[in-house]
């Protein structure tokens, strides 16, 4: 993996990205031109209207989507020049991801689905440690189809800080939830922040900006100041 020189403390460099979507023969930009920095450690809102191409954002910097142009580097390493294999490691290892829709394993119990996930990192009791500090103790024995929604969403927050990751990227997270949920999940977002996590979390809802350190505002692909 060839590395670049970038500034002391910068994590990640968003550089002149664009991706355009073809739809019934029109195409439109969901990003157009963006750049930016990302600072290790830093909680970041990407906040816009429906449609303004903050869930493009967040995929194509997890390496989900790759832009018609444009570059992403991660620790000074080019994301999208990387082999398959190099690329799946930097999702596996570097980036969590946590979306509206759970994607928990449905045949296993919650904590199996966690277990899964973060074997290789944490010994049995300091993953129930982790399920504790989530409230989700006395459910670690039922199947996603018993939990409540906010029940899901912790689980799926929890899966994906469990193996370790430098990012969290989270998309649209409090959109099903309730506002007392919505609290516990941002709270949670926030305690793997200080504990030096980098997270970018895209929403529609101004509100959860408070969490942040940080804002970026997205209108129809482009950033606005």
């Amino acid at each position: 993996m060839q590395t670049q020189n970038i500034p002391k403390g910068i994590m990640l460099e968003i550089k002149d990205i664009t991706k355009t979507y073809t739809r019934n023969r029109a195409s439109f930009k969901a990003l157009d031109h963006v750049t930016f920095r990302v600072t290790r450690g830093e909680f970041i809102a990407v906040v816009g209207p429906s449609g303004s191409g903050k869930s493009t954002l967040l995929h194509t910097i997890g390496g989900l989507i790759r832009p018609d142009s444009g570059e992403l580097l991660f620790n000074g390493a080019s994301v999208y020049s990387l082999k398959p294999a190099e690329a799946d490691r930097y999702r596996r290892k570097n980036v969590g991801f946590v979306f509206q829709q759970f994607h928990l394993v449905p045949y296993l119990t919650v904590w199996e689905n966690l277990r899964l996930v973060g074997a290789k990192h944490y010994s049995p009791p300091l993953i129930r440690d982790y399920i504790d500090r989530c409230g989700l103790s006395p459910l670690e024995g039922k199947y996603p189809s018993e939990l409540s929604v906010g029940e899901k969403q912790r689980v799926a927050f929890l899966r994906a800080i469990l193996p370790g990751p430098d990012i969290l990227l989270a998309d649209e997270p409090t959109g099903n939830l309730d506002p007392q949920n919505s609290k516990i999940l941002l709270e949670l977002i926030g305690d793997f922040n200080r504990e030096g996590g980098t997270v970018l979390l895209v929403s529609h809802q101004p509100e959860t900006a408070r969490y942040a350190q940080r804002s970026i505002r997205l209108s129809e692909g482009q950033l606005i100041p």
